[in-house]
C-alpha cells in the first residue's frame, strides 16, 4: 500500500505479520494474514490524563486484494485500554483500511473498479465476499468520486429517454459535438428536467438542444438554458412519414383478399419503407406494379408522399428557405382522399413545431439525436443483461470509466465517456453466451416493458434478487427468451 507494501503482501504501520497461510473459510480457500499490533500503548488517558487499564484484545478481519491466486483476508489483533474516570476506550488507529466495509483501502479501490466492468457475482468470487458487499462497495466508491467527476457542459446537447424495467423513464443526456455521454437522470417530466438543468454547471454554455417532439422540453429549455435553441431531431419527424404510409397500406389491405393482404403485409411492406435511392431492381418493380394496379395505386402515391417528405431534408440541406418552400409544396400535393389523412396529420405536426423543426437549418452542425438513441439502446441492453438493479449502479457503470478516473488526477473537467455506434458500452467478458453486439438494424431497439429480463428464471438459482444480476447458469434460459424478444 504505497510505501507500506512489500510486493503483494499487506503491511500496516505498527502492525507485524506473524503468520501467512492458506485455509478454508465458509467453503472458500483463502490466504489469511495474521497481524498483531506492535506499537506503543499509552499509560494515561488521552482525554483526561488518568491511568488506563487493560480492556481486552480485539481481532477484526479485513478483505484484502488477492494473494497467491486466492482471496486474501487480514486478521488484525490489537489491545484496548479503558479509563475508569471518563470511560474513554483507547485503541490504535489502523491505517489504510476501510473499517466501515471491513476491507483494506487497496482492496476497496480494486473491488470498485472491477465492478465497473465485471458482474458483482464474479467480483465477489474473486475476493471471497458476497455479491451484496461488492455492490455496496461500488456504490460507496462512486458516491465518493461523484463530486470529483465533472464533465464539461456541452454546447450541443442531445436528450432522449429510455424506459427500463423496474426503473421507469431515464433521461439520457449526450454531448453531440464530441459524441460522448454527459449524464443520465431519473424521470422525464418538465419539473424534473428543469431542476436538473438549472443545477447544471455553466448552463449558459448550452446553445443547442436536440430532442423528439416532447412539448415539456420547451419550458425546460426556456427556464433553465437561457442561451439554448430547441431543434427537433429530423429522424423523429421523417419516421412519421413512414407511419403515415403504413396507415395507408393497412387501410388498403382491408379491401384485399387474404392472399393479396399477406403479400402487402410482408414483402411489399418492407419495400415501401425502403428509400427509392436504395432499392433493388426487384423492389423498384414492386412499386411500379402498384402504380399500374387499380387496387394498389394509392400505395404508390403514399410511397411518393413519403419519399418527397424525406427529400425536404435530403435535397435542401443548405437552404432553410428552400426547405420551407419544399414543405409547403409537399403539403399542397397531398390528395384530398380521406385515406391520405395521416399525411395531413403529419403536416399539422410540422406546423405545431414549425420553429423547432426548421431550426435544424440554422444549427452550425448537422445536428441529430441518432447518437443519443444509439447510446440509449446500448445502455438498455446492458441493463436488461442484469448489470445492476438500481439506477445508481447503472449510471455509475456508465459514467465511471477507468480512463475518466485516471484523468481526474490531471484534469478537473472531462469529456464524458465515448459511446460506439455499434457494440456495447462495456465488454462483459464474464457473461458467457451473449454476443457483445447491438442489433444490426439500428432502427430497432428493446421494448423494455415487454421484455422481462427475469422471464423463466428463478430467484437465487438463476439470478441474485438483491443485486439484480443473472448468474451464468441462467444465461441459456435468458437466450431462449431473447429469441422471441419483441421489437418496436
Amino acid at each position: 500500500m504505497g510505501n507500506n507494501s512489500i510486493g503483494d503482501v499487506l503491511t500496516i504501520p505498527h502492525f507485524e505479520l506473524i503468520n501467512l497461510d492458506k485455509t478454508t473459510k465458509n467453503n472458500i480457500e483463502k490466504v489469511v494474514l495474521v497481524m498483531k499490533y506492535n506499537g506503543d500503548i499509552p499509560a494515561t488517558c488521552p482525554n483526561c490524563g488518568e491511568k488506563l487499564y487493560k480492556h481486552g484484545e480485539r481481532t477484526i478481519s479485513f478483505i484484502d486484494t488477492t494473494l497467491l491466486g486466492s482471496p486474501a483476508e487480514a486478521e488484525i489483533s490489537f489491545p484496548r485500554r479503558r479509563c475508569k474516570k471518563c470511560g474513554t476506550i483507547w485503541r490504535p488507529d489502523i491505517q489504510d483500511v476501510d473499517e466501515g466495509h471491513y476491507v483494506t483501502n487497496r482492496a476497496f479501490a480494486k473491488i470498485a473498479n472491477s465492478s465497473i466492468k465485471q458482474s458483482f457475482e464474479d467480483v465477489a468470487k474473486e475476493y471471497g465476499i458476497v455479491p451484496t458487499t461488492a455492490k455496496n462497495i461500488f456504490i460507496n466508491y462512486i458516491r465518493k468520486k461523484g463530486d470529483a467527476l465533472r464533465f464539461q457542459t456541452p454546447a450541443f446537447i442531445g436528450l432522449d429517454e429510455i424506459k427500463i424495467k423496474k426503473l421507469g423513464e431515464v433521461t439520457v443526456i449526450t454531448d453531440l459535438e464530441h459524441k460522448t455521454l454527459y449524464d443520465m437522470t431519473l424521470g422525464r417530466n418538465q419539473k424534473t428536467l428543469t431542476e436538473y438543468f438549472a443545477n447544471m454547471p455553466n448552463p449558459e454554455r448550452v446553445i443547442w438542444v436536440c430532442t423528439d417532439m416532447y412539448r415539456p422540453f420547451e419550458k425546460t429549455i426556456k427556464e433553465a438554458l437561457p442561451n439554448a435553441r430547441w431543434v427537433i431531431d429530423h429522424y423523429h419527424l421523417v419516421a412519421y412519414a413512414n407511419l403515415a404510409m403504413d396507415a395507408v397500406r393497412k387501410e388498403i389491405q382491408k379491401g384485399l383478399s387474404d392472399k393479396e393482404r399477406i403479400s402487402t403485409k410482408k414483402g411489399l411492406a418492407y419495400t415501401l419503407r425502403t428509400r427509392q435511392s436504395k432499392m433493388t431492381p426487384e423492389e423498384a418493380a414492386q412499386i411500379k406494379e402498384c402504380r399500374n394496379s387499380e387496387k394498389l395505386n394509392k400505395l404508390a402515391i403514399a410511397f411518393d408522399l413519403k419519399e418527397d417528405f424525406f427529400n425536404i431534408y435530403d435535397e435542401n440541406r443548405t437552404s432553410k428557405e428552400n426547405a420551407q418552400k419544399a414543405f409547403s409544396d409537399w403539403e399542397k400535393s397531398i390528395p384530398a382522399d380521406d385515406i391520405f389523412e395521416p399525411f395531413r396529420t403529419l403536416a399539422k405536426t410540422v406546423h405545431n413545431f414549425h420553429e423547432q423543426i426548421f431550426n435544424y437549418w440554422d444549427c452550425p452542425i448537422a445536428i441529430t439525436n441518432g447518437f443519443t438513441e444509439c447510446t440509449n439502446r446500448i445502455i438498455r441492453e446492458n441493463s436488461v443483461r442484469g448489470r445492476g438493479s438500481s439506477f445508481e449502479v447503472l449510471r455509475g457503470r456508465t459514467l465511471f470509466r477507468k480512463a475518466n478516473l485516471q484523468a481526474l488526477e490531471t484534469s478537473g473537467m472531462l469529456l464524458g465517456p465515448s459511446i460506439p455506434k455499434k457494440g456495447p458500452v462495456f465488454h462483459f467478458e464474464e457473461i458467457k453466451g451473449i454476443e457483445d453486439e447491438t442489433a444490426e438494424d439500428e432502427s430497432t431497439y428493446y421494448d423494455s416493458f415487454s421484455y422481462d429480463p427475469f422471464a423463466g428464471l428463478k430467484a437465487w438459482e438463476d439470478y441474485d434478487p438483491e443485486t439484480g444480476e443473472i448468474y451464468e447458469d441462467g444465461i441459456s434460459k435468458l437466450e431462449s427468451y431473447e429469441d422471441d424478444l419483441p421489437f418496436i
